[in-house]
């Protein structure tokens, strides 16, 4: 059995998943497997593919009708044999040695339920820009507290074991289902390391809609969260965001901050 397994959603990623798979190859550590879901792609995704599938450590799953991105990480996280669960996105790059940090850490802390390195966004645009995400554990923990993302899920690598306990990505929410993954992980413990483990492909500039959509099903997943902890069944849990002047507002200045600091970036 690996000690790792790598899960990949995709759909329509020609371009860039042969990269993405590529990164994984060259780990310095080799104790994985590679579960990709085609979530049925309309593209040459499927072609693409092909081309690894003389690699035994790769196993591709296909399905029939595109279903998200949350039901397909929860086929591969089912069929994971690995004690570790790292995830790749299908247009991002893993540095070689980010299985074998991450992995290092959690066998050294068996209270970890996840660990995640800083990502650095790259693009079209340019980069990679390395970002800031807290390290510390009193300050990872506070944001766990404050219900906001605590760790970056581009870069996170969970225990198999507690995925499965929290019943996996919220396939009924839209977006923001790796938040409502670790808000459901937030009685347990999480770490950042301080490395760069992941280039993480991103588009510049970001919209201010796009942002505040996000904002909106960010805060949705808090809601069915805490709702969910109240003891409501799953069919009585809300669909989709409301309209929130509060939240809309923090999109806002969160947007605000991001294009200042992209601008100041981009003049160094």
């Amino acid at each position: 059995m690996p000690k790792v397994t790598v899960i990949m959603a995709t759909y329509n990623d020609d371009a860039t998943i042969a990269e993405s798979i590529g990164s994984i190859l060259q780990q310095d550590f080799d104790d994985w497997e590679l579960i990709v879901v085609n979530d049925a792609s309309t593209d040459a995704t499927v072609n693409v593919l092909e081309q690894f599938s003389d690699e035994e450590r790769i196993r591709v799953i296909s399905l029939d009708k595109n279903s998200g991105s949350g039901v397909a990480r929860n086929i591969a996280i089912r069929e994971a044999a690995g004690e570790y669960l790292a995830i790749l996105d299908a247009d991002d790059i893993a540095l070689p040695q980010r299985l074998r940090l991450q992995s290092a850490a959690l066998d050294a802390d068996p209270a970890l339920a996840a660990v995640a390195a800083q990502v650095a966004e790259f693009g079209t645009w340019g980069g990679p820009v390395p970002g800031r995400w807290p390290t510390s554990d009193q300050e990872v923990a506070s944001r766990q507290l404050s219900r906001k993302m605590p760790i970056p899920h581009p870069s996170a690598m969970f225990r198999t074991s507690e995925v499965r306990r929290v019943g996996g990505y919220d396939e009924r929410c839209r977006r923001a289902q790796d938040f409502a993954l670790l808000l459901k992980l937030s009685d347990r413990r999480v770490r950042c390391l301080d490395e760069v483990l992941v280039y993480y492909r991103t588009q510049r500039p970001v919209t201010l809609s796009y942002v505040i959509r996000n904002g909106r099903y960010a805060q949705l997943a808090r809601d069915r969260f805490e709702m969910s902890q109240r003891g409501l069944s799953e069919d009585a849990l809300p669909l989709e965001p409301t309209k929130s002047i509060r939240t809309d507002l923090a999109s806002v200045k969160s947007w605000v901050v991001r294009n200042l600091q992209e601008q100041i970036g981009s003049r160094k």
